[in-house]
Protein backbone atom coordinates (compact mmCIF):
# COMPACT_ATOMS: atom_id res chain seq x y z
CA UNK A 1 0.00 0.00 0.00
CA UNK A 2 2.69 2.43 0.54
CA UNK A 3 4.21 2.04 -2.92
CA UNK A 4 0.87 2.24 -4.22
CA UNK A 5 0.19 5.33 -2.14
CA UNK A 6 3.75 6.82 -3.17
CA UNK A 7 2.96 5.44 -7.33
CA UNK A 8 -0.66 8.35 -6.55
CA UNK A 9 1.38 11.08 -5.30
CA UNK A 10 3.70 11.44 -7.66
CA UNK A 11 1.18 10.61 -10.54
CA UNK A 12 -1.11 13.63 -9.29
CA UNK A 13 2.05 15.80 -8.94
CA UNK A 14 3.58 15.18 -12.36
CA UNK A 15 -0.40 15.48 -13.65
CA UNK A 16 -0.40 18.43 -11.80
CA UNK A 17 3.00 19.89 -13.40
CA UNK A 18 1.77 19.96 -16.42
CA UNK A 19 -2.06 20.87 -16.08
CA UNK A 20 -0.03 23.79 -14.47
CA UNK A 21 2.56 24.44 -17.10
CA UNK A 22 -0.12 24.46 -19.83
CA UNK A 23 -2.34 26.97 -18.07
CA UNK A 24 -0.21 29.28 -17.84
CA UNK A 25 0.43 28.84 -21.61
CA UNK A 26 -2.88 29.28 -22.14
CA UNK A 27 -3.96 32.14 -20.59
CA UNK A 28 -0.76 33.95 -21.39
CA UNK A 29 -1.24 33.29 -24.75
CA UNK A 30 -4.22 35.61 -25.67
CA UNK A 31 -1.84 38.50 -24.30
CA UNK A 32 0.67 37.82 -26.53
CA UNK A 33 -1.92 37.30 -29.97
CA UNK A 34 -3.30 40.52 -29.19
CA UNK A 35 0.34 42.65 -28.87
CA UNK A 36 1.42 40.64 -32.03
CA UNK A 37 -1.36 40.74 -34.16
CA UNK A 38 -1.97 37.73 -36.68
CA UNK A 39 1.47 38.70 -38.81
CA UNK A 40 3.52 38.49 -35.84
CA UNK A 41 1.36 35.64 -33.75
CA UNK A 42 2.12 33.34 -36.99
CA UNK A 43 5.77 34.65 -37.13
CA UNK A 44 6.07 33.06 -33.62
CA UNK A 45 4.19 30.01 -34.22
CA UNK A 46 6.62 29.06 -37.05
CA UNK A 47 9.62 29.63 -35.07
CA UNK A 48 8.79 27.55 -32.63
CA UNK A 49 7.96 24.76 -35.01
CA UNK A 50 11.28 25.03 -36.29
CA UNK A 51 12.54 25.15 -32.40
CA UNK A 52 10.26 21.27 -32.21
CA UNK A 53 12.62 20.37 -35.71
CA UNK A 54 15.63 20.77 -34.63
CA UNK A 55 15.04 19.10 -31.24
CA UNK A 56 14.15 15.84 -32.51
CA UNK A 57 17.57 15.23 -33.79
CA UNK A 58 19.64 16.96 -30.92
CA UNK A 59 16.98 14.50 -28.66
CA UNK A 60 18.26 11.60 -30.60
CA UNK A 61 16.17 9.62 -28.65
CA UNK A 62 18.81 10.19 -25.57
CA UNK A 63 15.66 10.30 -23.15
CA UNK A 64 14.33 7.26 -24.01
CA UNK A 65 17.72 5.57 -24.23
CA UNK A 66 18.31 7.09 -20.96
CA UNK A 67 15.04 5.76 -19.12
CA UNK A 68 15.74 2.27 -20.61
CA UNK A 69 18.74 1.78 -19.04
CA UNK A 70 18.85 3.67 -16.08
CA UNK A 71 16.64 0.84 -13.81
CA UNK A 72 17.66 -1.71 -15.78
CA UNK A 73 18.98 -4.89 -13.96
CA UNK A 74 22.35 -5.24 -15.25
CA UNK A 75 23.02 -1.43 -14.95
CA UNK A 76 24.62 -0.90 -11.39
CA UNK A 77 23.95 2.08 -9.29
CA UNK A 78 28.04 3.04 -9.97
CA UNK A 79 27.36 2.94 -13.10
CA UNK A 80 24.29 5.34 -13.72
CA UNK A 81 26.91 8.28 -13.68
CA UNK A 82 28.51 7.30 -16.16
CA UNK A 83 25.35 6.51 -18.29
CA UNK A 84 23.56 9.87 -17.71
CA UNK A 85 26.66 11.85 -17.89
CA UNK A 86 27.36 10.36 -21.61
CA UNK A 87 23.73 11.07 -22.65
CA UNK A 88 23.90 14.71 -21.50
CA UNK A 89 27.59 15.11 -23.07
CA UNK A 90 26.21 14.13 -26.24
CA UNK A 91 22.90 15.85 -26.23
CA UNK A 92 25.00 18.88 -25.11
CA UNK A 93 27.56 18.38 -28.74
CA UNK A 94 24.46 17.82 -31.01
CA UNK A 95 22.62 20.73 -29.15
CA UNK A 96 25.74 23.23 -29.90
CA UNK A 97 25.86 21.80 -33.50
CA UNK A 98 22.15 22.46 -34.55
CA UNK A 99 22.25 25.43 -33.15
CA UNK A 100 24.72 26.58 -34.90
CA UNK A 101 23.42 25.48 -38.05
CA UNK A 102 20.08 26.83 -37.29
CA UNK A 103 21.46 30.61 -37.03
CA UNK A 104 24.03 30.56 -39.84
CA UNK A 105 20.64 29.38 -41.33
CA UNK A 106 17.57 30.48 -40.38
CA UNK A 107 17.66 33.86 -42.02
CA UNK A 108 17.76 32.76 -45.41
CA UNK A 109 15.73 29.58 -45.56
CA UNK A 110 12.93 30.93 -43.65
CA UNK A 111 11.90 33.69 -46.17
CA UNK A 112 11.88 31.17 -48.80
CA UNK A 113 8.51 29.35 -47.50
CA UNK A 114 6.77 32.94 -47.15
CA UNK A 115 7.62 36.63 -47.80
CA UNK A 116 6.01 38.04 -44.50
CA UNK A 117 8.25 35.69 -42.77
CA UNK A 118 11.26 38.21 -43.12
CA UNK A 119 9.85 39.73 -39.91
CA UNK A 120 12.37 37.46 -38.48
CA UNK A 121 15.21 39.98 -38.17
CA UNK A 122 18.54 38.51 -36.94
CA UNK A 123 18.65 38.81 -33.31
CA UNK A 124 14.85 36.81 -34.08
CA UNK A 125 17.00 33.51 -35.42
CA UNK A 126 19.53 34.06 -32.85
CA UNK A 127 16.72 33.84 -30.19
CA UNK A 128 15.47 30.70 -32.16
CA UNK A 129 19.09 29.04 -32.45
CA UNK A 130 19.80 29.65 -28.74
CA UNK A 131 16.33 28.18 -27.93
CA UNK A 132 16.60 24.84 -30.12
CA UNK A 133 19.63 23.41 -27.63
CA UNK A 134 18.35 25.07 -24.34
CA UNK A 135 15.04 23.43 -24.78
CA UNK A 136 16.75 19.92 -25.29
CA UNK A 137 18.80 20.38 -22.34
CA UNK A 138 16.49 21.53 -19.89
CA UNK A 139 14.26 18.75 -21.09
CA UNK A 140 16.64 16.03 -20.41
CA UNK A 141 17.32 16.93 -17.10
CA UNK A 142 13.93 17.09 -16.10
CA UNK A 143 13.93 13.65 -17.73
CA UNK A 144 16.52 13.04 -15.03
CA UNK A 145 14.94 13.68 -12.83
CA UNK A 146 11.49 11.32 -12.91
CA UNK A 147 14.19 8.43 -12.59
CA UNK A 148 15.05 10.15 -9.51
CA UNK A 149 11.71 9.68 -8.35
CA UNK A 150 11.95 13.30 -6.87
CA UNK A 151 8.43 14.85 -7.92
CA UNK A 152 8.97 17.97 -6.15
CA UNK A 153 12.23 19.24 -7.83
CA UNK A 154 11.19 18.53 -10.79
CA UNK A 155 8.35 20.66 -10.12
CA UNK A 156 10.10 23.53 -9.27
CA UNK A 157 12.58 22.97 -12.10
CA UNK A 158 10.07 22.57 -14.91
CA UNK A 159 8.13 25.66 -13.34
CA UNK A 160 11.26 27.45 -13.49
CA UNK A 161 12.24 26.38 -17.01
CA UNK A 162 8.71 26.52 -18.93
CA UNK A 163 6.30 28.76 -16.68
CA UNK A 164 8.15 31.60 -16.13
CA UNK A 165 9.25 31.82 -19.22
CA UNK A 166 6.01 32.39 -20.83
CA UNK A 167 5.55 34.95 -17.99
CA UNK A 168 8.81 37.01 -19.13
CA UNK A 169 7.15 36.74 -22.62
CA UNK A 170 4.13 38.74 -21.46
CA UNK A 171 6.32 41.29 -19.72
CA UNK A 172 8.69 41.65 -22.69
CA UNK A 173 5.93 42.63 -25.08
CA UNK A 174 3.35 44.46 -23.11
CA UNK A 175 5.19 46.82 -21.13
CA UNK A 176 8.85 46.55 -22.87
CA UNK A 177 7.24 46.53 -26.61
CA UNK A 178 10.13 43.65 -27.71
CA UNK A 179 7.55 41.89 -30.49
CA UNK A 180 8.22 38.31 -31.13
CA UNK A 181 11.95 38.68 -30.77
CA UNK A 182 11.51 39.68 -27.22
CA UNK A 183 8.80 36.67 -26.54
CA UNK A 184 11.74 34.29 -28.14
CA UNK A 185 14.81 35.97 -26.41
CA UNK A 186 13.10 36.05 -23.02
CA UNK A 187 12.26 32.43 -23.08
CA UNK A 188 15.79 31.60 -23.99
CA UNK A 189 16.95 34.05 -21.11
CA UNK A 190 15.12 32.13 -18.79
CA UNK A 191 16.35 28.49 -19.84
CA UNK A 192 19.80 29.74 -20.09
CA UNK A 193 19.37 30.89 -16.37
CA UNK A 194 17.38 27.33 -15.21
CA UNK A 195 20.02 24.89 -16.65
CA UNK A 196 22.81 25.66 -14.15
CA UNK A 197 19.80 24.65 -11.32
CA UNK A 198 19.18 21.68 -13.44
CA UNK A 199 22.32 20.71 -13.49
CA UNK A 200 22.48 20.71 -9.34
CA UNK A 201 19.51 18.80 -9.32
CA UNK A 202 20.62 16.00 -11.23
CA UNK A 203 24.29 16.37 -9.81
CA UNK A 204 24.30 13.00 -8.04
CA UNK A 205 24.55 11.50 -11.74
CA UNK A 206 26.95 13.82 -13.52
CA UNK A 207 30.95 13.01 -13.37
CA UNK A 208 33.23 14.49 -16.24
CA UNK A 209 33.79 11.24 -18.00
CA UNK A 210 32.77 10.16 -21.60
CA UNK A 211 32.14 6.08 -22.23
CA UNK A 212 32.18 5.27 -26.04
CA UNK A 213 30.83 1.77 -25.38
CA UNK A 214 28.13 3.40 -23.53
CA UNK A 215 27.30 6.08 -26.26
CA UNK A 216 26.98 3.29 -29.10
CA UNK A 217 24.78 1.53 -26.91
CA UNK A 218 22.61 4.67 -26.42
CA UNK A 219 22.70 5.88 -30.06
CA UNK A 220 21.53 2.42 -31.13
CA UNK A 221 18.56 2.55 -28.80
CA UNK A 222 17.87 6.24 -29.27
CA UNK A 223 18.38 6.94 -33.30
CA UNK A 224 15.40 4.81 -34.20
CA UNK A 225 12.70 6.91 -32.67
CA UNK A 226 13.86 9.70 -34.65
CA UNK A 227 11.84 8.19 -37.05
CA UNK A 228 8.37 8.28 -35.26
CA UNK A 229 9.21 12.00 -33.64
CA UNK A 230 9.82 13.23 -37.58
CA UNK A 231 6.47 11.79 -38.45
CA UNK A 232 4.89 13.85 -35.40
CA UNK A 233 6.64 16.72 -36.08
CA UNK A 234 5.08 16.43 -39.59
CA UNK A 235 2.13 15.91 -39.19
CA UNK A 236 1.72 18.75 -36.67
CA UNK A 237 3.84 21.64 -37.78
CA UNK A 238 3.05 20.80 -41.81
CA UNK A 239 -0.49 22.68 -41.83
CA UNK A 240 1.31 25.80 -40.18
CA UNK A 241 4.67 25.81 -42.83
CA UNK A 242 1.45 24.90 -45.78
CA UNK A 243 -0.44 27.67 -44.48
CA UNK A 244 2.31 30.42 -44.69
CA UNK A 245 3.61 29.41 -48.04
CA UNK A 246 -0.13 29.52 -49.60
CA UNK A 247 -1.91 31.55 -47.92
CA UNK A 248 0.32 34.25 -45.99
CA UNK A 249 1.48 34.65 -42.29
CA UNK A 250 -1.70 35.76 -40.99
CA UNK A 251 -3.57 32.92 -41.62
CA UNK A 252 -0.86 31.30 -39.78
CA UNK A 253 -1.72 33.37 -36.40
CA UNK A 254 -5.61 32.81 -36.91
CA UNK A 255 -5.17 29.29 -37.45
CA UNK A 256 -2.62 28.89 -34.21
CA UNK A 257 -5.07 30.65 -32.20
CA UNK A 258 -7.72 28.31 -32.83
CA UNK A 259 -5.73 25.69 -32.29
CA UNK A 260 -4.32 27.29 -28.66
CA UNK A 261 -7.92 27.07 -27.33
CA UNK A 262 -8.73 23.88 -28.77
CA UNK A 263 -6.21 23.02 -26.30
CA UNK A 264 -8.80 23.84 -23.78
CA UNK A 265 -10.23 19.91 -24.71
CA UNK A 266 -7.05 18.26 -24.94
CA UNK A 267 -6.15 19.21 -21.28
CA UNK A 268 -9.30 16.91 -20.53
CA UNK A 269 -7.62 14.19 -23.06
CA UNK A 270 -4.17 14.41 -21.32
CA UNK A 271 -5.44 14.14 -17.67
CA UNK A 272 -7.04 11.21 -18.97
CA UNK A 273 -3.95 9.88 -20.23
CA UNK A 274 -2.15 10.24 -17.40
CA UNK A 275 -4.41 8.16 -15.63
CA UNK A 276 -5.67 5.31 -18.15
CA UNK A 277 -2.40 4.01 -18.94
CA UNK A 278 -1.57 2.56 -15.69
CA UNK A 279 -5.33 1.88 -15.07
CA UNK A 280 -5.90 -0.27 -18.10
CA UNK A 281 -3.26 -2.81 -17.29
CA UNK A 282 -4.73 -3.52 -13.86
CA UNK A 283 -7.70 -3.74 -15.46
CA UNK A 284 -6.00 -6.62 -17.50
CA UNK A 285 -4.79 -8.46 -14.60
CA UNK A 286 -7.52 -8.04 -11.91
CA UNK A 287 -10.44 -8.79 -14.39
CA UNK A 288 -8.94 -11.27 -17.05
CA UNK A 289 -11.99 -12.49 -18.48
CA UNK A 290 -13.72 -8.57 -18.84
CA UNK A 291 -11.02 -6.55 -19.26
CA UNK A 292 -11.57 -6.39 -22.48
CA UNK A 293 -15.26 -5.36 -22.61
CA UNK A 294 -14.59 -3.27 -19.84
CA UNK A 295 -11.74 -1.23 -22.51
CA UNK A 296 -14.82 -0.67 -24.61
CA UNK A 297 -17.25 0.78 -22.73
CA UNK A 298 -14.46 3.11 -21.34
CA UNK A 299 -13.93 4.35 -24.62
CA UNK A 300 -17.65 5.08 -25.56
CA UNK A 301 -17.34 7.34 -22.06
CA UNK A 302 -14.82 8.64 -22.90
CA UNK A 303 -15.94 9.47 -26.14
CA UNK A 304 -19.17 11.14 -24.42
CA UNK A 305 -17.21 12.99 -21.89
CA UNK A 306 -14.96 14.56 -24.82
CA UNK A 307 -17.92 15.53 -27.36
CA UNK A 308 -19.60 17.19 -24.86
CA UNK A 309 -16.27 19.22 -23.62
CA UNK A 310 -15.10 19.95 -27.42
CA UNK A 311 -18.69 20.36 -28.67
CA UNK A 312 -19.45 22.64 -26.66
CA UNK A 313 -16.37 25.03 -27.09
CA UNK A 314 -16.86 24.20 -30.96
CA UNK A 315 -20.90 25.63 -30.87
CA UNK A 316 -19.51 28.99 -28.65
CA UNK A 317 -16.16 29.58 -30.22
CA UNK A 318 -17.29 33.04 -31.72
CA UNK A 319 -18.46 33.87 -28.15
CA UNK A 320 -15.05 32.95 -26.44
CA UNK A 321 -12.90 34.41 -28.82
CA UNK A 322 -15.06 37.69 -28.44
CA UNK A 323 -14.44 37.80 -24.83
CA UNK A 324 -10.42 36.95 -24.78
CA UNK A 325 -9.41 38.35 -28.26
CA UNK A 326 -9.80 41.21 -30.61
CA UNK A 327 -11.91 41.71 -33.56
CA UNK A 328 -8.58 40.62 -36.22
CA UNK A 329 -9.25 37.14 -34.99
CA UNK A 330 -13.04 36.38 -35.04
CA UNK A 331 -12.49 34.73 -38.02
CA UNK A 332 -10.87 32.03 -36.11
CA UNK A 333 -14.16 30.84 -35.04
CA UNK A 334 -14.90 28.56 -37.36
CA UNK A 335 -11.36 27.07 -37.56
CA UNK A 336 -11.63 26.47 -33.70
CA UNK A 337 -15.02 24.53 -34.08
CA UNK A 338 -13.41 21.90 -36.31
CA UNK A 339 -10.73 21.99 -34.49
CA UNK A 340 -11.82 20.86 -30.92
CA UNK A 341 -12.75 17.51 -32.36
CA UNK A 342 -9.08 16.48 -33.00
CA UNK A 343 -9.13 16.88 -29.38
CA UNK A 344 -11.76 14.07 -29.36
CA UNK A 345 -9.97 11.84 -31.63
CA UNK A 346 -6.59 12.01 -29.59
CA UNK A 347 -8.30 11.30 -26.61
CA UNK A 348 -10.15 7.89 -28.28
CA UNK A 349 -6.27 7.01 -29.38
CA UNK A 350 -5.53 6.24 -25.54
CA UNK A 351 -7.99 3.44 -26.26
CA UNK A 352 -7.86 2.77 -30.02
CA UNK A 353 -4.27 1.69 -29.80
CA UNK A 354 -4.07 -0.27 -26.78
CA UNK A 355 -4.08 -3.47 -28.61
CA UNK A 356 -1.51 -2.71 -30.92
CA UNK A 357 0.35 -2.22 -27.51
CA UNK A 358 -0.41 -5.22 -26.18
CA UNK A 359 0.43 -7.29 -28.63
CA UNK A 360 3.65 -5.62 -28.95
CA UNK A 361 3.58 -4.44 -33.00
CA UNK A 362 4.70 -1.05 -31.82
CA UNK A 363 6.45 -0.44 -35.38
CA UNK A 364 2.49 0.04 -36.63
CA UNK A 365 2.82 3.35 -34.99
CA UNK A 366 5.19 5.00 -36.71
CA UNK A 367 3.83 3.64 -40.13
CA UNK A 368 0.01 5.04 -39.38
CA UNK A 369 1.54 8.55 -38.39
CA UNK A 370 3.85 8.95 -41.19
CA UNK A 371 0.68 7.90 -43.65
CA UNK A 372 -1.74 10.42 -41.58
CA UNK A 373 1.14 12.86 -41.93
CA UNK A 374 1.66 12.70 -45.59
CA UNK A 375 -2.42 12.87 -45.86
CA UNK A 376 -2.10 15.83 -44.34
CA UNK A 377 -0.19 17.29 -46.85
CA UNK A 378 -2.05 16.81 -49.61
CA UNK A 379 -5.19 17.04 -48.07
CA UNK A 380 -3.61 20.91 -46.98
CA UNK A 381 -2.54 21.58 -50.49
CA UNK A 382 -5.88 20.56 -51.64
CA UNK A 383 -8.09 22.13 -49.54
CA UNK A 384 -6.14 25.60 -48.35
CA UNK A 385 -5.90 27.45 -51.92
CA UNK A 386 -10.37 26.61 -51.35
CA UNK A 387 -10.60 27.55 -47.78
CA UNK A 388 -7.27 29.40 -45.95
CA UNK A 389 -6.89 28.48 -42.36
CA UNK A 390 -10.53 26.44 -42.19
CA UNK A 391 -9.03 23.86 -45.15
CA UNK A 392 -5.84 23.42 -42.74
CA UNK A 393 -8.39 22.52 -39.80
CA UNK A 394 -10.19 20.01 -42.25
CA UNK A 395 -7.07 18.34 -42.86
CA UNK A 396 -6.12 18.09 -40.19
CA UNK A 397 -9.50 16.65 -38.52
CA UNK A 398 -9.53 14.43 -41.32
CA UNK A 399 -5.89 13.01 -40.84
CA UNK A 400 -6.74 12.35 -37.30
CA UNK A 401 -9.72 10.21 -37.97
CA UNK A 402 -7.41 8.08 -40.21
CA UNK A 403 -5.13 7.73 -37.35
CA UNK A 404 -7.70 6.90 -35.04
CA UNK A 405 -9.64 4.60 -37.42
CA UNK A 406 -6.36 2.88 -38.54
CA UNK A 407 -5.28 2.52 -34.63
CA UNK A 408 -8.67 0.71 -33.63
CA UNK A 409 -8.82 -1.36 -37.17
CA UNK A 410 -4.91 -2.97 -35.71
CA UNK A 411 -6.26 -3.13 -32.59
CA UNK A 412 -9.02 -5.38 -33.70
CA UNK A 413 -6.75 -7.58 -35.77
CA UNK A 414 -3.83 -8.30 -33.18
CA UNK A 415 -6.03 -7.54 -30.05
CA UNK A 416 -9.48 -8.27 -30.48
CA UNK A 417 -11.91 -5.97 -28.18
CA UNK A 418 -16.18 -6.95 -27.89
CA UNK A 419 -17.20 -4.12 -30.33
CA UNK A 420 -20.89 -2.88 -30.58
CA UNK A 421 -20.64 -1.17 -33.56
CA UNK A 422 -24.21 0.22 -33.41
CA UNK A 423 -23.53 2.18 -30.26
CA UNK A 424 -20.03 3.08 -31.18
CA UNK A 425 -21.58 4.87 -34.34
CA UNK A 426 -24.18 6.46 -33.13
CA UNK A 427 -22.28 7.85 -30.56
CA UNK A 428 -20.12 9.16 -33.64
CA UNK A 429 -23.14 10.24 -35.68
CA UNK A 430 -24.16 12.33 -32.51
CA UNK A 431 -20.48 14.11 -32.12
CA UNK A 432 -20.71 14.79 -36.14
CA UNK A 433 -24.26 16.80 -35.74
CA UNK A 434 -22.73 18.96 -33.20
CA UNK A 435 -19.82 19.51 -34.96
CA UNK A 436 -22.26 20.41 -38.33
CA UNK A 437 -24.29 22.89 -36.46
CA UNK A 438 -21.17 24.60 -34.93
CA UNK A 439 -19.49 25.45 -38.28
CA UNK A 440 -22.73 26.95 -39.58
CA UNK A 441 -23.92 28.65 -36.07
CA UNK A 442 -21.29 30.81 -35.53
CA UNK A 443 -21.79 34.42 -34.51
CA UNK A 444 -19.64 37.02 -32.61
CA UNK A 445 -22.95 38.96 -30.73
CA UNK A 446 -23.85 37.43 -27.45
CA UNK A 447 -27.44 36.83 -29.01
CA UNK A 448 -29.25 35.06 -25.98
CA UNK A 449 -31.95 33.38 -28.28
CA UNK A 450 -29.07 31.44 -30.45
CA UNK A 451 -27.03 31.03 -27.44
CA UNK A 452 -30.22 28.70 -26.21
CA UNK A 453 -31.02 27.22 -29.15
CA UNK A 454 -26.87 25.97 -29.57
CA UNK A 455 -27.26 24.89 -25.24
CA UNK A 456 -30.16 22.95 -26.56
CA UNK A 457 -28.79 20.97 -29.25
CA UNK A 458 -26.06 20.04 -27.44
CA UNK A 459 -28.04 18.88 -24.16
CA UNK A 460 -30.27 16.97 -26.97
CA UNK A 461 -27.45 15.06 -28.34
CA UNK A 462 -25.91 14.36 -24.94
CA UNK A 463 -29.31 12.60 -23.80
CA UNK A 464 -29.68 10.68 -27.14
CA UNK A 465 -25.79 9.48 -26.67
CA UNK A 466 -26.60 8.48 -22.63
CA UNK A 467 -28.60 5.18 -23.44
CA UNK A 468 -25.39 4.01 -25.88
CA UNK A 469 -23.46 3.65 -22.57
CA UNK A 470 -23.57 0.35 -20.11
CA UNK A 471 -22.70 1.71 -16.78
CA UNK A 472 -24.61 -1.40 -15.83
CA UNK A 473 -21.08 -3.71 -16.35
CA UNK A 474 -19.11 -1.29 -13.89
CA UNK A 475 -21.90 -1.61 -11.39
CA UNK A 476 -21.69 -5.29 -11.31
CA UNK A 477 -17.76 -5.36 -10.97
CA UNK A 478 -18.13 -3.20 -7.40
CA UNK A 479 -21.15 -5.37 -6.49
CA UNK A 480 -18.59 -8.45 -7.10
CA UNK A 481 -15.58 -6.97 -5.36
CA UNK A 482 -17.91 -6.29 -2.09
CA UNK A 483 -18.79 -10.06 -2.06
CA UNK A 484 -16.06 -11.41 -2.46
CA UNK A 485 -14.10 -9.29 0.39
CA UNK A 486 -17.00 -10.43 2.47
Amino acid sequence: MTLLRSLFKDSAIYGGVDFLLKLVAFFTFPLLAAALSTSGYGVLELAMTVVMLGGIVVRFGLNNAVQRFYWDETVSSSERPLLVSTGFFITFILGAFFGLIAYLTIPYVVPLISSDLVKLSAVGALAVALLLPLTQWAQFLQDVLRLHFSPWRFLGFSFTSRALGALLSVVAVLHWGAGVEGVLLSQALILFLAIPLGLWLVRKDLILKFDYVWSRRLLAYGSPFIFTELAYWLFASIDRWMLASMSGVDDVGLYSVAFRFSTLAIFVATAFGMAWSPYAVKLRSDYPTKYRQLYFEVLLILLVVMLSIAGFIALFSGEILRVFLTEEYFSASVPLSILCFTAVLQASQQVTAIGISLANRTKVFAYLVWAAAMINVVLNWLLIPKFGVSGAAWATVAAYIFLSSGFLFFTQRYYPLPICWRRLLWICLLGTIVLVFSVFFQQYEMNIVIMLMKLGVAMCCLALAMPALNLKVFRELQATQVVIRK
